[in-house]
């Protein structure tokens, strides 16, 4: 693999990795104003809409940025040798 193709994997994993962040940041707004009631639904004792944004927003942000650096540190060490 040379530096270029390297690169082109990179961008085109940031592209797909940044669209699942957009979707996941604004679906939450878009749910809480479309299912207002459904999203008040209390969940481990605090409403569904903080459980979302408290938690699960940040499994996913975790698992984007772990799942760049396997990834890249991969393909990194795939051109080093």
């Amino acid at each position: 693999m040379t530096y270029q193709e390297m690169q082109a994997r990179q961008l085109q994993m940031s592209i797909v990795l940044a669209v699942i962040f957009l979707i996941s940041m604004f679906t939450i707004p878009f749910l809480n104003s479309l299912a207002t009631e459904a999203m008040l639904v209390p969940v481990f004792g605090i409403p569904l809409v903080w459980f979302l944004v408290g938690f699960v927003l940040h499994i996913v942000f975790w698992a984007i940025a772990i799942l760049y650096t396997v990834y890249s540190n991969k393909w990194e060490s795939e051109l080093n040798d």
